[in-house]
């Protein structure tokens, strides 16, 4: 059965709006975060932020039946916090810890993000971190690495948003 004009018009408009939106989305979605070991061997996260906005806490969580909170603070301490980086348990990150990590990190697990934009403070993006994805990695100087196994510096990080 042949197509009239207006389902030939729906499925050619339909066909372009595919091909442009995928020139325009970015990869993956949701953005990966980048972890990495400070020096001292703790836990550095990089969160993906557009400019003018700004991390105000975060929360580490298990993937169990109660998602139990293993760290959670509030209040960046430092601009490198506020704008994404920060260290799980740093005395630089937050200025208050409402749940201390204590004892070791499991291997999997998820941080939660809150994010504040224009003066409101809203949940951001989880993000999936697996740290077994670090042993016997080498990474240089500013390279994170992600749960799908990309190594990305921090501006690759960020440049995984489409941000206005």
């Amino acid at each position: 059965m042949p197509l009239t004009k207006s389902a030939l018009a729906l499925v050619t408009t339909l066909a372009a709006i595919a091909v442009t939106a995928g020139c325009h989305l970015q990869a993956p979605d949701p953005p990966d975060f980048g972890y990495a070991r400070s020096p001292e061997g703790g836990l550095v996260v990089a969160y993906p932020l557009c400019p003018g906005d700004t991390v105000s806490g975060a929360e580490i969580y298990a993937d169990d039946d109660d998602f139990t909170t293993l760290w959670k603070a509030h209040g960046a301490r430092s601009a490198e916090t506020a704008q994404g980086l920060f260290e799980v348990g740093g005395d630089a990150g937050f200025a208050e810890e409402e749940q201390p990590l204590r004892g070791e990190l499991p291997d999997g697990f998820y941080v939660a993000v809150v994010e504040k934009t224009g003066g409101t403070e809203e949940d951001g993006r989880d993000g999936w971190i697996d740290l077994s994805r670090l042993k016997g990695a080498r990474l240089g100087k500013g390279e994170f690495m992600t749960y799908t196994g990309k190594v990305m510096t921090r501006a690759d990080v960020n440049a995984q948003l489409s941000c206005s």
